[in-house]
């Protein structure tokens, strides 16, 4: 047994792990150059099933020619159509991935909130949504409930500490139903280029951008949402508040052009 990071006692060494990695698409600004959305992608493998993930990031460095000791970032190397092509085929198969998306469209923030006048408020509030799924994801891991280890991608010149503390308040202040219990150690932040789960994250809310962000001319590239859309975190059959969290105007996703008739 050990007392976890947010005092919660854990029963290490009884339960199979998971592994968690997130990182960020958009800014957290609400200026008129601003990115009208703000949202977290955050995929889930199990420990043993993790060497699948990181050949599958060592096979994109070198489709890219990315040099060793390099980072694979979705907006430096994955800017035109066939990479973002490959990127989604083999993400699409990694088998026995969990993926959670948290997405705030910020026209739907009202103007007086803190979310809106505040980037650490803002940025800790969705890190709170997207921990929830990730645990919510070791509770219903198939197979049993595991134990599950997060790290995010670290957003230079940002506080990390303020998201640990509100992490801490918030373990002591949800529902039961949140098991705060199956967080094994601390939540980490790291630079992106020295791990290959972050890497993947980043990958990840890449595809989401382009099929929520029209480009120059009004498109969008929805295409590779779709192929991983398998992958997506499911509960009662649908991802829909579940691995896809949306606060949004009502329409605002639904109504793009692309968007499945049977939804998400």
């Amino acid at each position: 047994m050990e007392i976890n990071t947010y005092g919660y006692l854990c029963c290490v060494g009884s339960r199979q792990l998971l592994y968690a990695y997130v990182d960020e698409t958009g800014d957290r600004g609400v200026s008129a150059k601003s990115s009208p959305f703000f949202a977290m992608a955050g995929f889930v493998i199990a420990a043993e099933d993790e060497h699948r993930m990181r050949t599958t990031a060592v096979e994109l460095r070198q489709s890219f020619a990315i040099p060793r000791g390099k980072g694979l970032h979705w907006k430096d190397h994955v800017k035109v159509y066939p990479r973002r092509r490959l990127v989604a085929d083999k993400l699409a198969a990694i088998p026995d991935v969990r993926v959670n998306y948290v997405i705030f469209e910020k026209a739907a923030i009202p103007a007086g909130s803190g979310l809106y006048i505040d980037h650490t408020i803002f940025y800790n509030y969705v890190a709170g949504l997207m921990m929830e799924r990730l645990l919510l994801s070791a509770k219903y891991w198939p197979g049993g409930t595991r134990d599950i280890q997060v790290r995010f991608g670290h957003v230079k010149g940002f506080d990390h500490a303020e998201t640990i503390g509100y992490f801490r308040r918030k373990s002591s202040t949800d529902p039961s139903w949140i098991p705060w219990q199956l967080l094994r150690g601390s939540v980490k932040f790291s630079d992106m280029s020295q791990y290959d789960g972050l890497q993947i994250a980043d990958l990840y809310a890449g595809i989401l951008k382009a099929a929520i962000m029209p480009d120059p001319y009004g498109g969008y590239e929805e295409h590779h949402f779709l192929r991983i859309r398998h992958q997506i975190r499911r509960a009662k059959g649908t991802c829909w508040r579940a691995g896809f969290k949306v606060m949004a105007q009502a329409g605002t996703i639904e109504n793009l052009p692309w968007w499945p008739q049977e939804g998400l």
